[in-house]
């Protein structure tokens, strides 16, 4: 059985780790947030050996800029899952369909390497 959790930085940094295969790591919101704990929770996922992924809150708009703002501080590890969170933001917008297909493009463009998901 595979189990895993997200973190951001609501959590914190010494986050349980008995028992979980993966965890996701907030990495940024928008196109200037990046998560304060973002090196901590992915240092505490490595030294556990679990599988890591990134995700970027995504917000309507500067789709581009949001994508290369993602990669530019999502760590670069091979095996790393880059992820999107497509959901209502504080202010009740959220990002269209086709939005959130041009970001998830953009994102396996820049890292195509990389195994990207919703």
């Amino acid at each position: 059985m595979l189990r895993g959790i997200d973190v951001s930085s609501y959590q914190s940094s010494s986050y349980d780790t008995d028992g979980l295969s993966f965890v996701f790591v907030k990495a940024t919101e928008g196109r200037t947030y990046t998560n304060p704990k973002l090196s901590a929770q992915t240092k505490r996922a490595r030294d556990a050996g679990l599988v890591v992924g990134f995700y970027h809150f995504l917000w309507p708009g500067n789709l581009t800029a949001q994508a290369e703002y993602f990669v530019s501080k999502a760590p670069e590890k091979a095996g790393d899952i880059l992820a999107v969170d497509w959901e209502t933001t504080s202010d009740g917008t959220h990002a269209s369909n086709a939005e959130k297909d041009r970001f998830l493009r953009k994102v396996k463009e820049l890292r195509p390497h990389h195994r990207v998901v919703l």
